[in-house]
């Protein structure tokens, strides 16, 4: 799919660092049967499947033999091989078991695909292979919402990174965020007793400091699922008074306010530890509900910390524009477009063309933001493509600037940027 053009050349010889995959455990992918249906039902185009009528049962099951399981799959997908998710899918098949590019997946090739599929899974190294020797990924950054205080990954190319929901929406013991995680979780790993609100913090300190130690590279926060993006400044000595009551006698507003004096003190301790802090922003997978979500609502935060680093997710989108104006003036913001290539290719070639007018090219990522490999595989074909389009039309119908910045440009995007806010390498 990648365009055939100098900056396309570039790319494709870019050892690419993602910014942000999902990629579930290798004993979890080989459960159960696996072709191409199971892969779009573990993928974020179930909840197209799922928009256009799809119903948990009308998903075949793994009873049925292959041709039945593709006739009755077959008029869903035609409802939905349109959209990006689907696309992406596709492409990642023909990178990883040499799809031709010209087919669709039907029921000719829809066995000798699963085939392929069953057999790649078979892998001890198929994250290093998959990801790393076919898709050129040196590192990505994975985000195991699943298991938020394990750093193992089972490959060389994935490091974790510690995501810091529990730590803000489950103060108390018995809480637990939106991925049933606690911070309890995390006292036991480390041997940590909680005794109240000082000892809590420390645990904070504490988990941030061992998990720096470990090799984790950013923290992460997905509190956009959890509640709304504003943390207002709140005294210690509220926040102190508010955690002594208990989670039972505390208002709505309360715990709120006990939730936005946590973010800026993890905020805070992750600068210390130059640690970078990855944010969720936009649109929210499977719901159409994005209030809350808008990146202009994290202002406060970010201006309350200038040394912190905040890698902004998704775009923004649908607030992208947004984002630009935060990332173009904000010195400790970077523009971070994962997932939004495979939600709509046409949004981020639109905007990556008033980005890279308008934002320094050392401040824009790139990251997948997958389950499974062949998602991730498909998403990085796509955003290469759409990168090398734009970049080049900057050059040959806009003659914005030469072909060497489109190449520099690309570069930054897929491998500098990342190496250097999250490796500490210089570009």
């Amino acid at each position: 799919m990648l365009q055939a053009s100098p900056v396309g050349e570039a790319i494709e010889q870019i050892s690419v660092i993602d910014t942000h995959e999902h990629i579930r455990p290798l004993e979890e992918v080989r459960q159960g049967p696996w072709d191409f249906i199971e892969l779009c039902k573990a993928s974020y185009v179930a909840a197209d499947f799922a928009a256009a009528g799809m119903t948990e049962a009308d998903w075949p099951g793994p009873e049925l033999e292959a041709k039945e399981r593709w006739a009755t799959f077959e008029p869903w997908m035609l409802r939905v091989e349109n959209t990006a998710y689907y696309r992406s899918l596709l492409l990642g098949c023909r990178k990883l078991y040499g799809l031709p590019e010209e087919d669709e997946i039907n029921a000719d090739n829809f066995i000798p695909l699963a085939e392929k599929m069953q057999q790649a899974r078979a892998r001890d190294d198929l994250f290093d292979y998959a990801l790393g020797q076919v898709g050129k990924i040196r590192c990505a950054l994975q985000d195991p919402h699943w298991a938020p205080f394990d750093t193992e990954t089972g490959s060389e190319v994935l490091t974790s990174v510690l995501r810091i929901n529990s730590f803000v929406m489950a103060p108390f013991e018995g809480q637990v965020d939106h991925n049933d995680a606690s911070p309890c979780d995390c006292a036991r790993k480390l041997n940590f007793e909680i005794s109240g609100f000082d000892s809590y913090l420390e645990l904070i300190g504490t988990a941030i400091e061992h998990y720096k130690a470990a090799g984790v590279p950013a923290i992460k926060s997905s509190l956009a699922y959890d509640r709304a993006l504003d943390f207002a400044s709140v005294g210690e000595d509220d926040a102190r008074r508010l955690y002594e009551r208990g989670a039972e006698g505390l208002s709505d507003t309360e715990i709120k306010a006990l939730q936005d004096y946590l973010m800026h003190t993890i905020v805070d301790m992750a600068a210390a530890h130059d640690l970078p802090i990855q944010i969720h922003t936009g649109i929210r997978a499977g719901s159409g509900d994005i209030r809350g979500t808008n990146p202009t609502l994290l202002t406060d935060l970010i201006l309350a910390h200038p040394k912190a680093r905040f890698d902004l997710f998704h775009g923004g989108y649908p607030y992208c524009s947004e984002l630009t104006v935060m990332a173009k003036a904000l010195p400790n913001v970077w523009l971070d477009m994962c997932w939004l290539p495979i939600i709509s290719p046409s949004v981020v070639r639109r905007m990556l063309q008033e980005w890279i007018e308008a934002v320094p090219m050392s401040k824009l990522l790139w990251g997948g933001d997958c389950s499974r490999v062949e998602a991730a595989l498909g998403a990085l074909e796509m955003a290469k493509d759409i990168v090398a389009r734009v970049l080049m039309a900057k050059v040959k119908e806009a003659a914005y600037f030469t072909e060497e910045i489109a190449v520099r440009a690309a570069k930054c995007i897929m491998h500098d940027n990342a190496a250097e806010l999250f490796l500490g390498e210089e570009s």
